[in-house]
């Protein structure tokens, strides 16, 4: 593989990263502005934008205890070998600082 083809994914990669920071402010402008006029859906003609409720979750001390027991009990199973896994191949890429 030449190197324009690693060029070219570190620039998609950039590019992408870019955007998704410009999506993100949009999204939260377009909630704030739907949520101003109170609006629930808004057609437009690029698409409809739609406000939709998220729920988040907030448990108490008892999952917590329960979270760290699972994971000190993961931890106990690698170490001791009694997990297994399995190796894939993957890639990390790491921009250059400018």
């Amino acid at each position: 593989m030449d190197k324009k083809t690693y060029e070219e994914y570190a620039v998609l990669d950039a590019q992408i990263k870019l955007l998704t920071e410009q999506k993100n402010k949009l999204r939260a402008d377009i909630v704030d502005d739907l949520v101003s006029k109170d609006l629930k859906v808004l057609d437009s003609s690029v698409g409809k934008f739609t406000i939709t409720s998220l729920k988040t979750w907030k448990y108490t001390d008892k999952v917590s205890t329960l979270e760290e027991a699972f994971k000190a009990q993961k931890a106990t199973e690698q170490s001791t070998g009694d997990a297994t896994f399995e190796e894939n191949p993957s890639l990390r890429f790491t921009t250059i600082k400018f």
